[in-house]
């Protein structure tokens, strides 16, 4: 099947990369099966490497997959948690993450630097000197550090520590299964487009033909509309879903998009937020935009024209997306676009719906999912100052809703009448011009913060400030945390000054401001022996508001303080100290706080 990609390729002019001529080792002995795949989706940013299988388990060892020496030794609460990075004689990189623990000679350099302050973080560079490394040596073996479930992060990098797909390497897994397209979306492109009549976007689930042709039916359209595919990639033998290595978009012979997941680079790994979008409704970025959006430059796009922006013909056209994987497994789904006559309505704009619900375009918004306002024009609302502008409901005492246009070359401060909601938005928060809306409402003495377009991703921290006035109480101690779609809530960086809450958060989005006064818990002081044969000791911690300060953490047992590690996946602090070894009687004193900084003090005898 990979003559189709060839073909795919020639077809557009491009010349296909070579694969990397070093010989690469599998690094680990726990089976040649992935989990991920390089360039997938993630929170904030794309997948650097691949994900090796486990299978549950910790302690597979692993090796040097090429000779060199050690460059970066980390050790990290999220993240990569335990990760080795070496380099190799021609500049180039690999890196071993979420480990276990290093191999002795390793683990004995980390110590030396983390017992020097008893910090459990730490980030350190060498020279070639320190350690050198055989191709096949072992260096550590796989865990679930930084975050879990228990795998090996394997990354191969260029000489200017650019992730590089490791498959393109003679690195290789069994694959004879195609890719499966999940669902589309296709997303109106400006304020006059509608899709079936709408000026939302519309979501479609295929049907699979005889054929093996994913079909995902008819769309009518007025104006112009971008696609986005939900597919994904199996392998032999497991039940993993990956990222396709490569997409393309068809208008009969003409190809209008094309990507690979060759390679990036971490200044680009921004270009994640344009590129991934969810449904109307949702959070979850997991479709793929088939067109390059306005002042991106993104990695894996190799041919983009301007007819990826699909505009309706006078007649019936089909478009065809084919997907493949890195081993030339091929997939092909279609999309039918009518005509649709229907244009924008004259009919009053409902904005009666909280602001979270309307749907949000960088430069338009629909609040009643019907018609749209035009936020590019200063005409969109009532003006409160010369960059600022103020949408009023129809319940005369509700707050108004402030609009203002930000740019990503200066910084923007907003601020709405009665003084109690500002934002601060510095340069660059965005990666390109949008408008922002804010509003509050006050519910059971709380007070509920809504920045929109929650959709289109900020680029930067921003600034919340607001004034609590009569809601704050004596002795509390506020905090801005953020309201997940679930409902839930996650402690955003924040303090209280005088009356009020300032807050740092990274997303647009809904909040609410509420106090933490309770400092953590501290249970179950155990002292156990490793399946490796040492000693440790834990105590489950747990902060159901604002979470652990894992770096505030102190843990001393018989006197002797040792390094205060913290599992956030499993709420447990462990004492780790080279060489423990516990009395018949021992005693343990545990000190650590929250970011809201309440603290809690215990002691423990066993």
């Amino acid at each position: 099947m990979r003559y189709i990609l060839l073909f795919l390729v020639l077809m557009m002019g491009i010349s296909p990369g070579t694969v990397q001529a070093q010989t690469y080792l599998w690094p680990t002995d726990s089976g040649q099966y992935l989990s991920s795949t390089f360039g997938e989706t993630r929170s904030q940013h794309f997948h650097a490497g691949l994900d090796i299988k486990t299978w549950g388990q910790e302690g597979y060892r692993v090796f040097a997959s090429r000779s060199g020496h050690l460059y970066r030794l980390l050790v990290t609460e999220r993240g990569y948690g335990n990760a080795i990075y070496l380099k190799h004689d021609d500049g180039s990189y690999t890196v071993y993450a979420h480990l276990q623990r290093f191999a002795p000679e390793l683990q004995a350099i980390a110590d030396s630097i983390r017992l020097q302050d008893y910090s459990f973080e730490m980030d350190a560079t060498f020279d070639s000197t320190v350690a050198t490394f055989e191709q096949g040596d072992l260096i550590g073996y796989t865990g679930s550090s930084g975050i879990g479930p228990p795998h090996l992060h394997f990354e191969v990098r260029d000489s200017l520590q650019n992730p590089v797909n490791a498959l393109t390497t003679n690195l290789t897994v069994k694959d004879e299964l195609s890719p499966v397209f999940s669902s589309l979306i296709a997303e109106p492109l400006n304020s006059e487009s509608r899709i079936n009549s709408q000026p939302i976007s519309h979501y479609a689930t295929p049907v699979k033909r005889p054929n093996g042709v994913y079909d995902f039916g008819t769309i009518r359209l007025h104006g112009s509309t971008g696609l986005a595919v939900n597919v994904y990639d199996r392998a032999n033998d497991v039940y993993n879903v990956y990222a396709i290595y490569s997409l393309a978009l068809l208008h009969k012979k003409d190809t209008l998009f094309y990507q690979e997941l060759k390679q990036f680079s971490y200044d680009e790994s921004g270009e994640m937020y344009i590129d991934r979008i969810a449904p109307f409704g949702s959070t979850r970025r997991g479709h793929q935009r088939l067109y390059a959006k306005e002042g991106g430059e993104h990695p894996f796009h190799l041919k983009v024209t301007d007819r990826s922006r699909i505009s309706a013909s006078d007649s019936t056209d089909t478009y065809t997306i084919i997907a493949a994987d890195y081993f030339g497994n091929t997939s092909k789904a279609k999309i039918t676009i009518k005509p649709n006559s229907s244009s924008t309505t004259s009919s009053p704009v409902d904005l009666s719906r909280p602001i979270s619900d309307w749907y949000w375009h960088q430069d338009w918004v629909s609040p009643d999912l019907m018609n749209t306002i035009n936020l590019k024009r200063t005409s969109a609302g009532w003006p409160w100052t010369d960059d600022q502008r103020l949408l009023f409901r129809d319940d005369t005492n509700s707050v108004p809703i402030l609009l203002a246009r930000v740019y990503p070359e200066s910084s923007k401060k907003l601020t709405l009448p009665d003084r109690r909601l500002q934002l601060r938005f510095p340069r660059s928060a965005f990666f390109d011009t949008l408008s922002v809306a804010a509003t509050y409402t006050i519910e059971d003495e709380k007070a509920h913060i809504s920045v929109q377009p929650q959709m289109l991703a900020a680029k930067s921290e921003f600034g919340i400030a607001f004034y609590l006035g009569d809601l704050a109480k004596p002795g509390e101690n506020y905090r801005l945390f953020r309201k997940r779609p679930s409902g839930s809530l996650s402690y955003v960086d924040s303090r209280l000054i005088g009356r009020t809450v300032w807050g740092f958060p990274s997303q647009l989005g809904e909040f609410v401001i509420q106090a933490d006064n309770e400092a953590p818990e501290v249970s179950s002081f155990k002292i156990y022996k490793t399946d490796y044969g040492e000693w440790r000791a834990r105590v489950r911690v747990s902060d159901e508001k604002t979470g652990i300060n894992s770096s505030s953490a102190r843990f001393i047992i018989n006197g002797q303080r040792g390094i205060a590690e913290y599992d956030y996946e499993e709420e447990v602090l462990i004492y780790y100290l080279p060489d423990f070894t516990p009395s018949n009687t021992n005693t343990a004193e545990i000190y650590i706080e929250d970011p809201a900084g309440n603290a809690t003090r215990i002691h423990f005898k066993e």
